[in-house]
């Protein structure tokens, strides 16, 4: 008798902005003299949650960002933007690559357009991220962790 399969289900329960910080330090206005251009780090991290719901897991995208022209901060931007994920029918082994590359990269562009529109409102041209690719990131994550270990 074969065994039966479970239908594989990976949907977006929910999706919100949990946390938005935008601190305007130094307003274009008193940059617009320089021709330099901004130099924009950003920093990507996954956090990722078990619910005390029957299959469902909480990610969280968290991105921060510093622009700087020379050694001036224009401004500084935190977001933590999340979504709530029903994951069923998957073998253990996929969870954790399903939760920190899918989830996240399901809830990119919503972040991207967050990011681009509070970078907008204070005063700057928009900030368009770049597509992420959340494999590497996950290998990077998954290989310091080892050496950690190690």
């Amino acid at each position: 008798m074969a065994e039966e399969q479970q239908e594989q289900v990976l949907g977006v329960v929910a999706q919100y902005t949990k946390d938005l910080s935008f601190e305007n330090i130094n307003p274009i206005s008193q940059i617009t003299a320089s021709n330099e251009q901004p130099n924009i780090d950003v920093q990507l991290k996954v956090n990722t949650n078990k619910t005390k719901q029957k299959d469902i897991y909480s990610v969280e995208l968290i991105t921060e960002i510093t622009t700087k022209v020379k050694n001036t901060t224009l401004f500084v931007l935190e977001l933590t933007y999340c979504g709530e994920f029903l994951i069923k029918g998957f073998d253990k082994e996929l969870i954790n690559p399903i939760l920190y590359i899918e989830c996240p990269r399901l809830l990119f562009p919503f972040a991207r357009s967050i990011i681009s529109n509070a970078v907008n409102e204070g005063g700057f041209p928009p900030l368009f991220l770049a597509p992420v690719d959340f494999a590497s990131l996950y290998q990077q994550q998954m290989e310091s962790q080892n050496q950690v270990k190690q």
